[in-house]
């Protein structure tokens, strides 16, 4: 609902201007959508009622979330970290200096490590594998 002031449905469809339903199909697909918005509706009292009732799987769900954040946060610093000094390591020798790696030290594939904040949902896949 976009309107500031209107926190039930019934309330959004007063103040809402009425359907345009020209056709069978354009009705069918409005009731299918209503029928929709009662089960979301219905769900989201049950998750509430839900929440209300366990707090403590509520309590340890919110638990798992910061610490996962948490070691995602210190996995990317640290990403960050080693490929900010592989690319030190590569601008040294770039201005005629001496390395501290070696020609075959694994940490020069740190300079092509994914630094970005961008997640997906298989990154998650990634976590359950630890």
């Amino acid at each position: 609902m976009n309107f500031r002031d209107v926190y039930t449905r019934e309330q959004a469809q007063a103040v809402a201007p009425p359907p345009r339903l020209i056709t069978d199909q354009d009705r069918a697909e409005h009731r299918r959508r209503q029928r929709r918005l009662l089960i979301a509706e219905e769900d989201e009292r049950a998750m509430a009622e839900w929440r209300r009732r366990h707090l403590e799987d509520v309590a340890n769900e919110r638990a798992y979330w910061a610490e996962r954040t948490a070691r995602r946060r210190a996995e990317r610093a640290d990403r960050r970290r080693r490929k900010a000094l592989a690319i030190s390591q590569c601008d040294i020798i770039e201005a005629g200096g001496e390395s501290i790696f070696e020609d075959n030290d694994p940490r020069w594939e740190d300079i092509w490590l994914d630094t970005s904040d961008n997640t997906s949902e298989d990154d998650d896949d990634e976590d359950d594998t630890e």
